[in-house]
């Protein structure tokens, strides 16, 4: 089943022996876009701790009942990693910290330590590291959807939206879709746009590039967030932008592998 992270944290998580909390945000690496950790708020029951843990531990999402089932007693996840054990690279530049706070960007410059009339674009890669504290064992890759989800889109000819949302695979734990809002792009809708035309996401622009034009993407299947994701949805939608969709490429990865 394919859910709204949106959706997602409203769930409840619930461990063998009782309930602990509830999902906040997930992190994703921006490569597979697959997810790397549930962030879950475990309430007073840890005096407001935020702990990790992994999907591979998720037995299953509970779509009415909105709960997750994790194979994972309450004490195992008291013991668990907090959230500044893995931070992800968004985490860590002030830039995007004022894009989760819903900070003006012009607070950038008070916050992030760039010079007066500066931007976080300028400089080397190494100066932009050393100047927001960037520690290099740290995941590069490893993203925060509260984060990400507040990007600009940028087509291969301009900017054409922002994301506000994902649709996350429950059976795989994969970012499947990024919903796509296109309302500065005149008639706006949203659309969905899948994460594998994503071609990269920069946390000192706050943008995520995609390998297609404004044109297309505004003529795109029109989504609708308050109703179920179906599949025939996603055929119009692989069909409009001329691509194989994912579950056939599935499968032919499956037949090539059983050729050989």
């Amino acid at each position: 089943m394919l859910l709204r992270v949106r959706e997602l944290q409203d769930y409840t998580i619930r461990a063998t022996d009782g309930d602990i909390g509830h999902v906040e945000q997930l992190y994703f690496d921006d490569q597979t876009w697959t997810i790397k950790y549930l962030v879950v708020d475990v309430g007073n029951w840890l005096s407001g701790r935020k702990v990790l843990i992994s999907p591979a531990v998720a037995i299953e999402a509970d779509a009415s009942g909105k709960n997750i089932h994790v194979s994972l007693t309450r004490e195992e996840i008291q013991k668990g990693a907090g959230i500044d054990t893995h931070k992800p690279v968004a985490l860590q530049h002030p830039t995007d910290y004022s894009i989760l706070l819903g900070w003006p960007p012009y607070y950038w410059g008070l916050t992030s330590g760039y010079p007066s009339g500066g931007s976080a674009g300028t400089g080397s890669a190494s100066e932009r590291s050393e100047d927001t504290g960037f520690k290099g064992e740290n995941n590069p890759h490893l993203r925060s959807t509260d984060v990400v989800g507040g990007y600009h889109i940028m087509a291969v000819d301009g900017e054409i939206g922002h994301i506000e949302d994902f649709m996350v695979d429950d059976q795989t734990w994969t970012v499947r879709y990024a919903v796509a809002d296109t309302r500065n792009w005149w008639p706006g809708k949203k659309v969905l746009l899948a994460t594998e035309w994503i071609l990269w996401v920069s946390w000192a622009e706050a943008n995520a590039y995609v390998s297609l034009r404004r044109e297309l993407i505004t003529n795109a299947p029109e989504f609708d967030p308050a109703q179920p994701l179906t599949r025939d949805y996603e055929v119009k939608l692989y069909a409009h932008y001329k691509r194989p969709p994912y579950w056939e490429q599935k499968r032919e990865g499956q037949n090539e592998a059983h050729d050989n």
